[in-house]
């Protein structure tokens, strides 16, 4: 009695068992980690810097001094830790204003003002001012307006106003709240 192998199930064996081990190999290898995504790096950074932003015609729109801006790379945009800024009014006088974080827009025609926002007018004759409080605050210095769906308190002389929303005209001093409660205390004579 004779055996004979025949060559074919071998091979078939043998290229059963390479592509199994390549299988399990290929299931074994480690994912890559995903790509790391985030916000760019910054152009630049200015640490205790002052600046003076001017509109088109090359007139003050703002000035801003803080202790940190950074520039968003693709953006332009700048975002600003615990900025102090002066508005002009059309008349020349400063409405100061601070807050935790401002965001100002790429052509400097919008800045979002966050955390804790602190919006005091210039002072009249008699030392008083317009004092604006809220959490957010959007000033639009071209249009020297100031808006907010927030919470707001509009402190003046004689009289302490909260809602919630405000739309407000620097130059004319026109203050707009929605759902708005106040006091009033007449002055003397």
């Amino acid at each position: 009695m004779m055996n004979s192998t025949h060559p074919l199930p071998v091979v078939l064996l043998l290229l059963v068992a390479v592509i199994t081990g390549w299988m399990v190999w290929q299931l074994s290898e480690e994912e890559a980690p995903p790509p790391l995504y985030g916000p760019p790096r910054s152009d630049y950074v200015l640490i205790d810097f002052e600046m003076v932003a001017l509109d088109e015609k090359g007139v003050e729109s703002f000035s801003a001094q803080g202790p940190m801006l950074s520039r968003h790379p693709y953006l332009g945009t700048l975002d600003v830790e615990k900025p102090r800024f002066l508005f002009p009014d059309s008349e020349g006088k400063p409405w100061n204003a601070r807050a935790g974080r401002a965001w100002v827009a790429k052509d400097g025609n919008e800045l979002r003002l966050t955390q804790a926002v602190e919006f005091d007018g210039p002072r009249d004759a008699g030392g008083a001012r317009i004092e604006v409080r809220t959490p957010d605050l959007t000033v639009l210095p071209d249009a020297n307006e100031v808006l907010t769906d927030s919470a707001v308190t509009v402190t003046g002389p004689g009289s302490i106003l909260r809602g919630r929303g405000l739309r407000a005209d620097l130059d004319t001093r026109r203050f707009k709240l929605s759902r708005m409660t106040g006091s009033y205390a007449p002055s003397k004579r």
